[in-house]
């Protein structure tokens, strides 16, 4: 299992990529979605799994990524009947020629909840594990669920299992500074000895699969770690 300092992150041949979020119709990704395309088999196609049932956003995203240079690719919205496509052979075949997983949209209990226990699951660990080296890219929401906890909705003080591809962390996308770090810290209470990751718009942690630790984009990485009171 890779490792850097607190950090800790499942073994693999491909990247786990965790992206704070933007608006990439603006311009706030392209700097980490650039990077992500440089690293990626563009001969393989991006599949993009979302919490939130809109569909136009769905599709912009693809599209996003096709006008970058990138590879076209499928869509599917976890929250509604979509779902139950992560147990279909073919959506499995497909994540299996995948080069590119994008996990987006602002709810990570919804995507967690989705993912957890399903064949979809282990198809992607498979090609992140092989020599597939599928992309795990995880933006906003979706860096959240990477995580190894995530905050229950609207529970700042109750959390359930994230993902847990990042072992040892705790995900906060859409960082901006004292009000998410004051929640980060809250939740850091609940799980001594894990860090805290807060992650700003327009920025991304890279992980690679020989221990790389990288940082994309403008801005600064807050890692928080939860320091008991002295008796």
């Amino acid at each position: 299992m890779p490792q850097r300092g607190p950090l800790q992150w499942v073994d693999g041949e491909g990247w786990l990529i965790l992206a704070g979020g933007g608006d990439w119709r603006r311009g706030e990704t392209d700097v980490v979605d650039a990077h992500v395309l440089s690293i990626a088999n563009l001969d393989r196609p991006i599949i993009a799994l979302l919490s939130e049932n809109d569909r136009e956003r769905g599709y912009s995203v693809l599209d996003h990524y096709a006008a970058l240079g990138g590879p076209g690719g499928e869509m599917v919205i976890l929250d509604g009947a979509q779902r139950q496509v992560l147990h279909e052979p073919r959506f499995l075949s497909l994540i299996a020629e995948a080069g590119i997983l994008y996990l987006g949209g602002a709810q990570p209990w919804i995507l967690t909840r989705s993912l957890q226990n399903t064949p979809a699951l282990a198809q992607i660990l498979k090609g992140y594990g092989t020599l597939q080296g599928l992309l795990i890219v995880g933006a906003d929401g979706g860096a959240a669920a990477l995580g190894a906890w995530i905050a229950r909705p609207g529970q700042e003080t109750s959390t359930a299992p994230g993902l847990g591809l990042i072992r040892s962390a705790l995900i906060a996308p859409q960082f901006t500074g004292v009000q998410e770090n004051s929640s980060l810290r809250t939740q850091l209470q609940l799980h001594p000895g894990f860090v805290g990751l807060g992650i700003p718009r327009g920025v991304a942690l890279a992980l690679g699969p020989q221990g790389q630790v990288e940082t994309w984009g403008q801005g600064e990485i807050t890692a928080v770690v939860h320091e008991s009171p002295l008796d």
